[in-house]
């Protein structure tokens, strides 16, 4: 039954089926109550019936066995099972029972009585036996329609009906008398199933308020989920495959759960509402709300939900569906949507929402922005939300790109390879959509590898080709395409700054007469938001607002806090567009920067800007002076890191070098073995390259600053930038042990000389090759640096050394003896000959060797002078 036929079936009654025997006499009324088109009637109308003969207002008629008869005589009840019920045979719903005015169906025409309550005994008198019933309810006719009770008994069984709603109360019998009562009594229905407690009538009623929807006064779950279905349809949304199933079982999960409100939170183009889509579509009953639909007024969310429920009472459908075991489930799609006078008086909304949430044992879910719920997760009070929280955002249900198996189906659902799209794209949800429908209007073997912005464009381009040729009724030239065109990038001109393009401008640009304004909602390009319009696809309207946005204006609007965050991705595009057309050395004095100490709003708005911008320029090296500066305040306190994490410099195209510097200024802001390190990117980039990254750490060991979150167990000021240095190359040393050596000998500092005698401990053979090749080297320094060294890793164990080794430092000994200018090296060089004589070689050799070798393990470094930093490397060590 739908909301429109309550008022119908009030008036004239619902559709009943009469009861008969097989020789045609009328025995009584029925009513369905399931969608399997179970009958209920008075057992009167079948008591001593071997068969029935059930007929339906359409003239359809059905012959019914006694085995398909349920008697309930101690209410005077019955239920028939029909095997195959008529097509279409509705169902009335069921309400408990009130005193008041009802209607019922005496003779041929409806009559109005009135129902008393509490009921009182009467008997029922059965074929069988009597039976007593203790909650028979009074009726109270007109006087004629009283005589009618005791003459005709052809209308028992029927249904005594709630004028307003239309829902049955209770059962009207003939055969029921009580001692000083008059004629005229019903049955509730709801009251015996109670008293019941089980068994087919309980069954029957709760098949009758999941299956048949009840409206008003008799709301039920099933009117509930109807009502609910229909704000489905109105907002358009449809169920559709995802292939999302760890975060589909984290919003059955959070179904389960004591939480009230999850939000699902990501950038634009990710699948969020798709997601919900299929949630909402499967899962009933769930409300469907888009920001747009909140109003200025609202005092919190419940008067979203009256009017998405047509105006019924959203405390009884919520304690409707709790009762029922099914908690009605509010979708609030794009909050940002909201009016502004709303999202200035957000905290109270809030409130006002958990409250509501709280009481009616509701759920909500949102699909936001980060820039959204950052703000706005924070109002919710605690223990209220689904999920983890992340960085500054509150807890929440993250959603990203697809995963690579996910990613992968989707490519091959859309017809679409990998490297049919940039690196960027291939598990882009948004991306591979657009692009599957640019393909489908290709020619065959259409190529390339597109990015965003490229399959943006592309989207635009056939956008504006459909909508012409829908205009045209066919085939549309391209100068059709381009007024097209030039009507969308007036539009995305007018709504640049809020999103929002207002009815009068949709009117003007797309008028109703001629097609244009339903062409552009077919298509999809534009959708209905409250009283105005907003581009469907926000990360498209992003990069379509992008291209229109006066960018001064609106980085002024964003500092004095009139521009509203979520804008942050339509400004981002400006950017990023000015950058691609003049190069990023444009955004330079432009683009603001975090500061130390500015106001939140400024702040927020510089971080956010510059989080997203810097990463995604494709050539970032001419503001390297800036990203200088900021790493100089990240690593220094001055700005928090969370925003600027490992990710952020590691997106940055940059060359290598700068890019270690970077890492260099951030060291000390690392935060240990909590959250991401800027110490494990600098660890990623030495085990990429570790040739050309061990030279530059090096350049790290004049870095004294300590790093304030030092892994556990160190004390912070015994762990800087340069021991942490120190302790990479350490931990790295055997990628490239040569260059390593190298390295650390141009370095000429102290801590390189610490470390390459922690080598001389670890890596004897790299350091035996090292000393060979340092006295070959035209440099006298370098030759004396390798005398000391070789005299220190043969000082070692006699079996610490391979004969490959002791062979490596007798030949470099050899070869400075053999320089004359060497001269001051050569009692050096004559120890160095003796202490790498082979092991076990016989004669005095041996004893000079042992002494020599005893002699350095006294005077030379700690063979474990590097065990004190290797602890900052934390697991890469």
């Amino acid at each position: 039954m739908t909301m429109g036929s309550v008022a119908t079936t009030a008036r004239t009654g619902p559709a009943l089926v009469r009861v008969g025997d097989l020789a045609g006499r009328p025995r009584g009324l029925g009513f369905a109550a399931d969608l399997d088109g179970t009958l209920i009637t008075s057992h009167e109308a079948v008591d001593g019936l071997a068969r029935l003969v059930l007929r339906w207002p359409g003239g359809e008629a059905r012959v019914v066995e006694a085995a398909d008869v349920t008697g309930l005589p101690h209410w005077d009840l019955a239920l028939i099972r029909v095997q195959e019920p008529p097509p279409g045979a509705p169902g009335l719903v069921i309400a408990p029972d009130r005193a008041g005015p009802v209607r019922l169906l005496v003779g041929h025409d409806w009559a109005d009585a009135t129902l008393h309550a509490p009921g009182g005994p009467a008997v029922y008198t059965a074929t069988d036996r009597y039976h007593r019933i203790e909650e028979a309810l009074e009726l109270r006719l007109a006087p004629g329609a009283t005589a009618g009770l005791r003459l005709d008994a052809a209308h028992t069984g029927g249904p005594v009906v709630d004028p307003t709603s239309g829902a049955a109360l209770a059962v009207l019998t003939t055969a029921l008398r009580a001692p000083g009562r008059p004629p005229g009594f019903a049955v509730p229905l709801h009251t015996a199933a109670a008293i019941e407690g089980r068994g087919p009538l309980v069954e029957l009623l709760r098949r009758n308020g999941t299956e048949v929807p009840g409206y008003g006064t008799a709301l039920n779950l099933a009117g509930v989920r109807a009502l609910a279905a229909d704000s489905l349809t109105a907002a358009g949304v449809r169920a559709t495959a995802h292939d999302r199933p760890e975060l589909a079982a984290e919003l059955v999960a959070f179904d389960r759960g004591s939480a009230s409100v999850a939000a699902l939170v990501g950038p634009p183009g990710t699948g969020r509402t798709t997601l919900l889509a299929a949630h909402a579509a499967r899962r009933p009953p769930t409300v469907w709300l888009s920001g747009s639909a909140l109003r200025p007024d609202d005092a919190g969310l419940r008067d979203a939900v009256r009017r998405a429920l047509a105006r019924a009472d959203p405390d009884v459908a919520a304690r409707t569906a709790r009762a029922a075991g099914q908690p009605l489930l509010v979708v609030l799609d794009g909050p940002e949507e909201m009016p502004a006078e709303l999202a200035a008086r957000l905290p109270g909304w809030t409130r006002a929402t958990a409250d509501w949430l709280r009481a009616a044992g509701a759920r909500l879910v949102l699909a936001c922005r980060p820039e959204f719920w950052e703000h706005a997760g924070r109002l919710h009070p605690p223990g209220t939300l689904y999920g983890a929280p992340a960085g500054a955002l509150p807890a929440h249900l993250p959603i990203g790109d697809l995963g690579p198996g996910p990613a992968s189906r989707a490519r091959a659902a859309a017809g679409l390879d990998a490297a049919d799209l940039a690196p960027g794209e291939a598990a882009h949800p948004l991306s591979l959509r657009m692009l599957a429908r640019i393909r489908a209007a290709q020619p065959v073997g259409a190529g390339g590898a597109p990015d965003r912005d490229e399959i943006f464009s592309a989207h635009l381009d056939l956008l504006a080709l459909r909508l012409a040729e829908t205009l045209a009724g066919g085939a549309a030239d391209r100068h059709a395409a381009t007024r097209a065109a030039a009507r969308v990038h007036q539009a995305a001109r007018r709504s640049a700054l809020t999103g929002v393009l207002p009815r009068r401008a949709f009117d003007a640009l797309f008028p109703w007469p001629g097609g244009w304004a339903r062409a552009v909602l077919d298509q999809g390009l534009l959708r209905p938001a409250g009283a105005d319009y907003r581009f469907a696809d926000e990360e498209f309207a992003d990069w379509l607002h992008g291209r229109h946005l006066a960018v001064d204006a609106a980085l002024a609007a964003a500092a004095r806090g009139g521009l509203p965050r979520h804008r942050a991705g339509a400004l981002t595009q400006a950017l990023l567009r000015l950058a691609r057309g003049r190069g990023a050395a444009a955004l330079r004095g432009l683009l603001p920067l975090p500061a130390a100490g500015e106001p939140a709003d400024r702040g927020w708005w510089a971080a956010r800007l510059s989080r997203q911008v810097l990463p995604a320029l494709p050539d970032a090296r001419p503001l390297l002076a800036e990203l200088r500066a900021l790493a100089d305040l990240v690593g220094a306190g001055a700005v928090p890191a969370e925003p600027f994490g490992p990710d952020f410099w590691r997106a940055l195209s940059v060359e290598e070098d700068d890019r270690i510097d970077l890492l260099r200024r951030l060291l000390p802001a690392d935060r240990g073995s909590h959250g991401p390190r800027y110490l494990s990117a600098v660890s990623e980039l030495l085990a990429a390259r570790p040739r050309q990254a061990a030279a530059r750490l090096c350049r790290w060991f004049d870095d004294d600053r300590p790093l304030r979150f030092a892994g556990e167990g160190e004390p912070p000021e015994d762990v800087t930038v340069a021991s942490a240095a120190q302790a990479l190359l350490h931990t790295h040393r055997r990628l490239a042990p040569d260059e390593l050596t190298e390295a650390l000998i141009d370095a000429g500092h102290p801590r390189a000389d610490e470390l390459l005698a922690e080598l001389a401990h670890d890596e004897p053979a790299a350091l035996c090759r090292a000393v060979e090749r340092w006295t070959q080297d035209d440099r006298p320094e370098r030759r004396a640096a390798a005398v000391d060294h070789g005299l220190r890793t043969a000082g070692r164990s006699p079996h610490a050394l391979t004969d490959q080794d002791r062979g490596l430092l007798r030949y470099a000994a050899r070869a400075l003896l053999a320089r004359p200018e060497d001269a001051a090296l050569h009692p050096s060089a004559c120890a160095l000959l003796v202490q790498a004589a082979p092991v076990g070689e016989p004669g005095e050799g041996g004893r000079d060797r042992e002494e020599s070798g005893a002699g350095q393990g006294k005077a030379g470094v700690p063979r474990r002078e590097g065990a004190r930093y290797r602890g900052a490397a934390g697991p890469h060590g």
